[in-house]
């Protein structure tokens, strides 16, 4: 059973657009032509305002090109052909990352009075239609204070997560999960004067206490009972620089915590046809998270305690996904994907500029139809 076609009034999403046009980037027109996604005044795309528009309709209905096509001509914006979208819509990707990139920029501008800044990092996946794997990897930052997007890129499968692809200002607090927590990452965030909280496992960093010895962050935990804090002193060296002075801070869980952690392990461990470990069995038992945050800034718990807002960037991700489509991404082929990726997330910036303006943002949700009757419940005769 096909869905409703409602009427659409011309008038409202043209005032609609004049709302999300107050938030787009200066010189955005002007982009289009340097982007090399208009190059000739002819045809009826060749304007940047009826383009863009277009591309952002596509993202966020979530449908189809002959859809888009469709919904263009219903709304006498304009009279084009699926196939002409498609074509412009491979040519836009360079245009598309500049108006990424310019919005973001903006985003930073009102942090810069503030001395310290929560800046939480993650990635997620995405894949294109009967794809098995990965195709994608968006990696955000977020400002905790909001929060909001302040950072975000694209990149193939091949693309690892790394706080090397952010540049890190003086003041800012990155609090990272286990995948970043390398000796590399935290050189990175010390070069550019930031402070580090980052999730570690338990041979993942290799640290150093007085002396020059080694430490085993799993040794000094085994001294702790549960529900205890512990902080040791030690040092990260890199392979390229001197040694960077931070703290190792430990939390022994709950023996009801401990456990449901160490199911995970062997969940994880099984879904993967391995054998789990004695170590990583016993390493699941503790938190380990080393900082660069000096013990005048954060205290021990305070450090645990920041570094649990790194759930708002997971919500994040969560958002773009389930409201704004970011899970669906509907072309098999590698360009028209990532121009489709990057105008799901303009869309979303758009949305998160009008919240922060006091403004409704125009909705972004994907219709799959009417919504179903109400049907009151009746017993069944037997």
């Amino acid at each position: 059973m096909g869905g409703v076609v409602l009427p659409i009034k011309r008038a409202a999403l043209d005032r609609d657009w004049m709302v999300v046009r107050t938030v787009l980037p200066d010189g955005w027109r002007e982009a289009a032509r340097s982007c090399r996604a208009i190059r000739w005044n002819k045809g009826p795309l060749a304007e940047p305002e009826t383009l863009l528009r277009v591309l952002l309709g596509l993202a966020a209905s979530s449908g189809s090109l002959r859809g888009t096509a469709m919904r263009a001509k219903n709304t006498r914006l304009v009279s084009v052909s699926h196939v002409a979208i498609l074509k412009r819509l491979k040519r836009s990707v360079l245009w598309l990352e500049w108006i990424v990139r310019a919005m973001l920029l903006e985003f930073l501008e009102p942090d810069c009075e503030s001395s310290l800044r929560l800046r939480l990092y993650d990635g997620t996946s995405l894949s294109k239609p009967a794809s098995t794997g990965t195709d994608f990897r968006l990696h955000l930052k977020v400002s905790a204070s909001g929060p909001r997007i302040v950072g975000a890129e694209l990149t193939d499968a091949s693309g690892g997560e790394s706080l090397t692809r952010f540049a890190v200002q003086p003041g800012d607090v990155t609090v990272a999960d286990r995948c970043y927590g390398t000796a590399g990452e935290i050189a990175h965030v010390a070069r550019g004067a930031g402070y580090a909280v980052a999730r570690i496992n338990a041979s993942s960093l290799p640290l150093f206490g007085e002396g020059g010895m080694r430490l085993d962050p799993l040794r000094l935990a085994r001294k702790l009972s549960p529900g205890a804090y512990l902080e040791v002193p030690t040092e990260v060296r890199p392979k390229q620089g001197p040694a960077i002075r931070g703290r190792l801070c430990l939390y022994a869980l709950t023996k009801g915590d401990a456990a449901k952690s160490q199911r995970r392990v062997r969940r994880a461990k099984y879904g993967k046809q391995k054998r789990t470990g004695k170590r990583a069995i016993e390493s699941a038992k503790y938190v380990f998270v080393f900082t660069l945050l000096p013990r005048t800034m954060a205290t021990t718990r305070q450090v645990f305690f920041i570094y649990r807002l790194r759930w708002q960037v997971e919500l994040a991700i969560k958002t773009l996904k389930s409201v704004c489509g970011l899970d669906e991404v509907p072309h098999r082929d590698a360009v028209p994907g990532r121009a489709c990726v990057l105008a799901k997330l303009i869309c979303a910036l758009i949305a998160q500029r009008l919240a922060s303006h006091g403004r409704a943002p125009p909705p972004l949700g994907r219709r799959r139809g009417p919504p179903r009757r109400s049907v009151p419940h009746q017993r069944s005769r037997r």
